[in-house]
């Protein structure tokens, strides 16, 4: 139960946590108790230690100095400060690289490419020592009172690598999923271009020295890629739950990384967690969209492992962060879901590639507006945070977030103004308008709690997929399908029957005709008596079953049917066979959500709204991204949890302003 948890031990439901990353070995020990005493001033109750600081705890191969760290961890926990420690492993140390410098990536012409982050996750060596330090500080931290858990390595990628043990390990991961050489030559289609192979030696990555690479090919090395990534992830779990099952275990992602499976990345860890930078004048959807996937990787409350509060250290220019903007952005994480905000970083960087003031205190070691923004927080936190942290993001709507899909698109950009992302946005954009929190999520979840089902441009369509979406919509689910749908099998290459192929009976329609179009043109079509633009991919429609809703209005398609609704067993599928329309999108979905019953909300302008609930509270959040005071209609009565008091039908909320209504 919330509050019962020991010291030492974690309870992800049992409060908000509020924390920062640290560097004992950044700063001189004297001026550690100074930081500790500012830390618990602010209300900081965890730290992330240990982050790429291989070089400190191995200093040469094989000798381990944990002295530095105990240290700092002593002294800290004696004010209460819980600790998060970081397996290393995204900077190696110069004796390790001198000695073993197949650690490092192979790029596509064979040669060494190193980055930070870009060690061969395959590489034996590699393996070796991570698994070696891992071992060693799991055995020596696991009975530590003050440590909660670990995050695995840093912002892990997919490091493309084309070394011999990455190739080793790619034909071993196609016989696993193919059995037979017969049976890869056939799924990848290596008929075309005189691809075929007769040995499993002549199978290759897709290297820069091969004459012919099919798209399939390219696609599994993406797989195979994101899978390797996955396996070190595990290789560290499962020593550590060795140690210390009492611990959690994490990664902090890149954020939008579209190149590493997050569901498999997250099948392993106890919860997820994420880097958030989001830019001063930039679109905040984007960083809504980025905590709802992550939510629904486990479908449950997930972590800020770094929060942005300064100045951003890759970037062509740095707005000032203005004063409210880290309060806003905590509290925006928070309400689609986070239950940890750990800021980047306790104090400003003075080396090398991230010397910009992006931590709470200034490189002085004097604090910045951010500090008191962050203390501001934490007071505000202890009045309802430890009841909050139980409550779960409403989100009566699921869209589609599928990485083998997005793979697909890269494998083969037929079509280069077809921005699978922003298609995606389209729809989450109309969603946020009415006040609609979605999960994005695989199109393999169990789909039964959702009202409406959106999948967005899911070209490729595998049996279990297809089997899912029956389910659901035999079952009365509401399913809209977007443009560009069904017209491929899960290797990437199209089908041999009608599109939208597998979807088709559900759908009950057939795609004739597509255009592609260029920025420069578009079409119109004409829905509910109102015209739209719309533009990129355009699907001309032959209904069967299906109700012609939108037709097209010019070019020698017009009258075509461009949108259809089908009813399916005890649901209705719908399809939508256009695209670059915000406006239409806007509408059709407020007609699908008031037809299943979905509440709206008319969302002023700038204001971000969602809900945290449980069996037994609501709390509604209002997040004004404005820079001015705006007036917000409420959507129930309540109490405001910050200012403590009630409030009722519309509020005023400060330009950069959140308001946060508790209703039973």
């Amino acid at each position: 139960m919330p509050g019962t948890t020991k010291r030492g031990e974690f309870d992800m439901e049992e409060k908000i946590y509020i924390g920062a990353g640290y560097y004992p070995d950044h700063w001189p020990r004297e001026r550690w108790p100074k930081d500790i005493a500012m830390m618990k001033e602010a209300g900081i109750k965890v730290l992330r230690l240990a982050e790429l600081s291989w070089s400190f705890l191995e200093p040469t191969d094989g000798e381990f100095d944990f002295t530095w760290l105990d240290e700092f961890m002593e002294m800290a926990s004696k004010e209460g400060i819980q600790f998060m420690l970081s397996t290393p492993f995204e900077a190696s140390p110069p004796w390790l690289r001198k000695k073993h410098p197949e650690i490092v990536r192979t790029d596509n012409f064979g040669r060494i490419h190193g980055a930070r982050g870009l060690h061969c996750k395959n590489n034996k060596t590699f393996i070796h020592y991570v698994d070696r330090l891992t071992n060693k500080m799991a055995a020596h931290y696991a009975n530590h009172e003050s440590v909660i858990g670990w995050q695995i390595d840093n912002e892990l990628r997919n490091v493309e690598c084309y070394c011999p043990d990455c190739r080793e390990g790619f034909i071993k991961w196609l016989q696993d999923r193919y059995g037979t050489l017969e049976k890869l030559n056939e799924t990848w289609g290596t008929k075309f271009w005189s691809q075929v192979y007769n040995s499993w030696d002549e199978v290759t990555p897709p290297s820069a020295d091969q004459l012919t690479i099919s798209i399939s090919q390219k696609l599994d090395f993406t797989r195979f890629g994101s899978d390797s990534t996955v396996n070190h992830v595990k290789r560290q779990v499962d020593i550590l739950k060795k140690h210390a099952p009492h611990q959690f275990v994490t990664h902090n992602t890149m954020g939008w990384y579209e190149r590493l499976n997050y569901y498999d990345l997250a099948k392993d860890l106890d919860f997820i967690g994420w880097d958030c930078y989001p830019s001063v004048d930039g679109d905040p959807h984007i960083e809504c969209f980025i905590n709802d996937h992550h939510r629904s990787t486990k479908h449950k409350a997930h972590w800020i492992l770094e929060q942005k509060n300064g100045y951003f250290n890759y970037s062509d220019y740095n707005l000032a962060i203005e004063p409210g903007l880290v309060r806003l952005w905590s509290y925006l994480n928070i309400s689609r879901g986070a239950n940890g905000i750990l800021y980047y970083r306790w104090r400003s960087n003075r080396y090398s590639n991230e010397q910009n003031p992006n931590g709470l205190l200034r490189h002085d070691g004097s604090p910045r507006r951010a500090y008191f923004e962050a203390k501001q927080i934490t007071n505000e936190l202890a009045k309802f945070g430890d009841e909050l942290a139980s409550t779960t993001v409403e989100a009566p709507v699921a869209l589609f977030y599928d990485y083998d899909q997005i793979w697909a698109f890269d494998a083969h950009k037929q079509y280069r103004n077809f921005d699978h992302r922003g298609h995606m946005l389209t729809y989450y954009r109309a969603l946020a308008k009415m006040g609609i929190t979605a999960d994005l999520c695989a199109p393999t979840t169990d789909l039964s709690k959702y009202k409406v089902v959106i999948a967005p441009s899911m070209a490729m369509v595998s049996d279990e997929i297809y089997e899912n979406l029956k389910i659901y919509v035999e079952n009365g689910g509401c399913l809209i399908i977007g443009a560009r749908s069904g017209f491929k099998d899960w290797a990437n290459v199209t089908i041999d029957e009608p599109w939208p192929g597998k979807l088709a009976e559900m759908a009950g329609l057939m795609v004739d005709e597509f255009e592609v179009l260029p920025d420069r043109y578009a079409n119109k079509i004409a829905y509910n008596g109102k015209e739209y633009s719309v533009k990129v991919w355009l699907d001309m429609l032959e209904t069967n079953s299906a109700e012609s809703l939108a037709t097209y209005k010019e070019k020698f398609y017009a009258g075509r049917t461009a949108v259809a609704k089908n009813k399916y067993g005890k649901g209705m599928v719908y399809y939508v066979g256009v695209m670059g329309s915000d406006e239409f999108a806007s509408d059709f979905l407020r007609d699908v959500a008031e037809e299943q019953n979905v509440d709206t909300y008319n969302v002023p302008k700038g204001i971000f709204a969602s809900s945290r609930i449980n069996d037994n509270v609501r709390y509604t959040f209002y997040i004004n991204n404005n820079r001015e005071q705006t007036t917000v209609p409420l959507k129930e009565s309540g109490y405001d949890v910050i200012a403590e008091k009630e409030v009722a039908k519309e509020a005023v909320i400060n330009g950069l302003g959140v308001l946060i209504v508790k209703s039973v």
